[in-house]
């Protein structure tokens, strides 16, 4: 398979999303679907198209990132040419205020120097899509075009997505601001392919200039100026953004409609825990369910990580129980996230409703 291509994983634009959850973690680290975090879905879908040198962008609370990464063994990026790399972010002098995503790849411009790729794609972590990079890459270079965008028809309304103008032949002529509506045709999945050393002259000329934002800096003022052409991605897309798209992307699971029945194997961080035990008097019924969990009481359309306890006479209903949480006798949870290590006391009942699902801190006792 061609390795051309080296990938580029920007969590520079995912600031202030989904605050409930990012605390105390980046974005990229959100436990999704049992047992992965948002980012293992881009990072197989790299591997698995043959690229084997990834750089990963930083914003902040990379901590447990790290953790998770690793050495990028269970990704088989852990060699000695190319591999995985994780880039700190670029921050003021005074090491508080973050200066931009294009600061970012300047300040590690040398990792793209050393790099033998001649191409470059970059994504994020909480657009999740199965788009065939190296196709992307061959239509690109049929094309012709200097930089290649992805982009998709979505269903649903986003109000992370950005909407996209395309004219003759496909060439991407604006991107508008965030706020995606099924009125408009397309979305961009934020998704880009260009060669290396247009990437880099690009990000010089824009930082030069003050700039430090890749859409605005680089991408919108080249729309009219180079050959922009857009790749029309025809597969699921899943955009987790706020409470209630990662909710309501969460319960897709249940009814098989998410990204995750399109590949056929995910890779994450290995974790060795036995299987979950069904007790006496446990049911269970349309559950997504992980390694290490004790069930004694009643769960209905819910996903819950590794190691969840629902004791007798608990019922868990239409919600998203994370690592560790504990749902003691005769509780109810119904409509609800909760974060990792939460314990709910016996016969307490947390409540929400489909449209607004309650969020409990991680390690909070209710």
């Amino acid at each position: 398979m061609t390795n051309d291509l080296l990938g580029v994983i920007n969590l520079g634009t995912e600031e202030g999303l989904f605050p409930e959850f990012t605390g105390h973690r980046n974005l990229a680290a959100v436990p999704f679907s049992g047992r992965y975090r948002l980012i293992d879905f881009t990072l197989t879908n790299m591997i698995t198209q043959g690229i084997n040198q990834v750089g990963i962008f930083t914003l902040d609370k990379y901590r447990s990132l790290m953790d998770h990464l690793g050495s990028g063994k269970e990704w088989d990026l852990d060699r000695s040419q190319g591999g995985l790399h994780i880039f700190p972010p670029a921050l003021k002098p005074d090491g508080e205020a973050y200066l931009g995503d294009l600061a970012n790849f300047s300040m590690h411009r040398e990792h793209f120097v050393r790099s033998k790729q001649p191409y470059v794609v970059i994504t994020g972590s909480n657009v999740l899509t199965t788009i065939d990079f190296q196709d992307m890459l061959e239509h690109h270079k049929s094309m012709g075009a200097d930089i290649t965008l992805g982009y998709a028809a979505h269903e649903q309304k986003c109000g992370y997505c950005r909407p996209i103008r395309l004219g003759e032949n496909d060439r991407v002529v604006g991107i508008g601001e965030r706020g995606y509506s099924p009125d408009d045709e397309y979305t961009y999945t934020e998704t880009i392919i260009m060669s290396k050393n247009l990437f880099l002259r690009l990000v010089d000329e824009a930082t030069s200039k003050g700039e430090y934002d890749l859409l605005d800096g680089v991408i919108r003022p080249q729309l009219h100026r180079l050959h922009v052409h857009g790749y029309h991605y025809t597969g699921k897309m899943q955009v987790i953004h706020s409470v209630l798209s990662y909710y309501n992307e969460s319960m897709r699971l249940l009814r098989q409609e998410g990204i995750i029945y399109d590949f056929p194997h995910i890779y994450t961080k290995i974790k060795h825990e036995p299987p979950t035990r069904y007790l006496k008097g446990s049911k269970v019924n349309e559950a997504l369910v992980a390694n290490g969990c004790k069930i004694s009481g009643e769960v209905q359309n819910s996903i819950l990580f590794r190691g969840v306890v629902v004791s007798e006479h608990a019922r868990v209903k239409n919600s998203i129980i994370l690592s560790k949480s504990i749902i003691e006798e005769g509780a109810v949870v119904e409509n609800a996230i909760l974060d990792k290590e939460v314990v709910v006391k016996r016969g307490q009942v947390i409540r929400g409703t489909v449209d607004e699902p309650i969020v409990i801190g991680k390690r909070t006792t209710v």
